[in-house]
């Protein structure tokens, strides 16, 4: 039996178990995903089917994280197991989530479940509390604060998407939370040129 397998089995039998950590270090480096990773969805959607909301959360994130890396023909493969897991980490939000960073992290996760591959990868911007900006307009480069709402920031919901995360973020008590999708999701103004714009378009914009 190999190592990965003996971790596979250690994990499925208990959501705690340090072989998550293996798991976690043999599919995701530095935030992204080996593609070949994929070959796990159908193990993990059938061992989170078998933990309680809250025991799985750690499992659906790294559900979350593969599937949004995974290739086309990958997520073709295993439509029905991103469909289970999907569905399994809407229970998880349903719940509450047991912190706001959690919560966070399972929104990201259903994203990265539906093909999202901006915020499937970077809404957890919200939980690290600030944001590497480029001013659109003269290229200078400065970092948004999240935590307090930064006084360049005018709050805001700039789409559907924003919108809808807001709204389950208030459902669910996190108000914390709820208001740094706001900042997220707002319109900044550049403190070099005064220019204006939404922070968001700009974090979904590629680095060139």
């Amino acid at each position: 039996m190999t190592r990965l397998q003996e971790s596979l089995d250690a994990a499925a039998d208990d959501p705690a178990s340090p072989a998550w950590d293996l798991i976690w270090q043999e599919s995701c480096h530095q935030g992204t995903c080996d593609p070949a990773s994929a070959v796990l969805l159908p193990w993990l959607a059938r061992t989170c089917a078998n933990f309680s909301p809250q025991d799985r959360e750690r499992a659906v994130v790294l559900a979350g994280f593969i599937a949004v890396d995974a290739d086309d023909k990958s997520r073709g493969s295993y439509t029905d197991d991103i469909a289970t897991l999907r569905a399994l980490t809407l229970e998880c939000l349903a719940s509450g989530g047991s912190s706001d960073t959690m919560f966070v992290y399972l929104q990201q996760a259903v994203l990265g479940l539906d093909g999202d591959e901006v915020w499937g990868k970077e809404l957890d911007r919200v939980n690290d509390g600030e944001v590497d900006v480029q001013c659109p307009a003269c290229d200078e480069d400065f970092v948004i604060d999240l935590q307090s709402g930064d006084s360049s920031i005018e709050p805001g919901l700039s789409s559907h998407l924003a919108t809808r995360l807001h709204a389950e973020a208030l459902r669910q008590g996190h108000e914390s939370v709820a208001t740094r999708l706001t900042y997220l999701f707002g319109r900044v103004t550049c403190p070099v040129c005064g220019a204006t714009f939404n922070l968001a378009d700009e974090v979904a914009s590629p680095p060139w």
